[in-house]
């Protein structure tokens, strides 16, 4: 049943003009810093990890700005989920790289789009998917009816969800060799022991090495891939760039090295558009205790 409400509202959400969610989402994210959210401190924890030379003002101001982006990313849920493909081809203002993408698919490479969790990182595979064929590496909810939605959704214009686990790495591997289009997101946190701590702003950070492995099998062209929140309600404006050649190299560190040092760049051009709410720095190098402040448990009522 809460399913159904959360379809009816995001359809509602859906008719509305993006100008106006993006103005709404004004108010909201304004409201929001006042609530007592446990992703609060959070989001000062990595604020403060991460931007350590700039003043506490500038990093509550940055605080607030990335609540209203949260607000905004929330209202856009409506188009993304249900919107047509017209609509999202029109709010789509430019698509950088795009024509490099599309070169590679013509030879017949296979093509490894790798992205984070910046502006609306949902719109990308959308867009992609009514172009050629994209396989896109998700995370698939323990609950059976928000999988089926989310599974509903982002295909409905042609994409292909694999879900990650232990037969993920087979299915990339062989549509990547086929000369197929993969994509994920590389920005989140794997398990202790399944990755390499790399420097992200300066701080370590435990990073999966997945990208690097996928191209080093595979020969496949590797793009960084983006989709920025472009001001007033205009839309979105997508960013393709060929990775360097280092991705593909021995050296999964520096090769993620690479992906940090293209987000870094991205995140400093709107740094309030970055997921700033997730537990980046959780895991420490030689078992550190984590930065973030333990959640305090709610008491149970007598």
């Amino acid at each position: 049943m809460k399913y159904w409400l959360a379809s009816v509202l995001l359809r509602i959400l859906g008719l509305l003009p993006l100008p106006l969610a993006h103005a709404l989402a004004v108010p909201l994210g304004r409201l929001w810093r006042f609530l007592p959210w446990r992703e609060h401190p959070v989001i000062h924890t990595n604020l403060s990890l991460c931007f350590p030379d700039q003043t506490a003002a500038w990093r509550e101001r940055l605080h607030r700005q990335h609540l209203v982006e949260m607000a905004r990313l929330a209202l856009e849920a409506g188009v993304v989920w249900y919107g047509s493909l017209r609509r999202i081809n029109r709010l789509v203002r430019r698509h950088q790289g795009w024509q490099a993408v599309e070169q590679a698919a013509e030879r017949g490479k296979g093509i490894l789009l790798v992205g984070a969790h910046y502006g609306n990182w949902e719109i990308l595979p959308l867009w992609i998917s009514a172009r050629v064929p994209v396989s896109a590496l998700y995370r698939a909810p323990a609950s059976e009816a928000l999988d089926r939605t989310i599974t509903a959704s982002r295909q409905r214009f042609g994409a292909e969800l694999i879900a990650s686990g232990s037969p993920a790495m087979r299915r990339m591997l062989a549509r990547l060799k086929r000369g197929g289009l993969i994509g994920l997101l590389a920005d989140q946190q794997p398990k202790q022991g399944e990755g390499v701590f790399v420097p992200f702003f300066g701080v370590p950070a435990l990073t999966m090495t997945l990208v690097n492995r996928l191209a080093r099998h595979t020969g496949c062209a590797v793009f960084f891939a983006s989709c920025r929140r472009l001001p007033r309600g205009r839309g979105w404006e997508l960013s393709f760039t060929s990775a360097p050649e280092i991705v593909s190299g021995n050296d999964p560190c520096e090769a993620m090295r690479a992906f940090h040092g293209w987000l870094e760049q991205r995140i400093g051009e709107t740094p309030a558009q970055y997921l700033w709410n997730y537990k980046r720095f959780s895991l420490r190098p030689g078992g550190a205790e984590s930065p973030y402040p333990p959640r305090k448990r709610r008491r149970r009522r007598t």
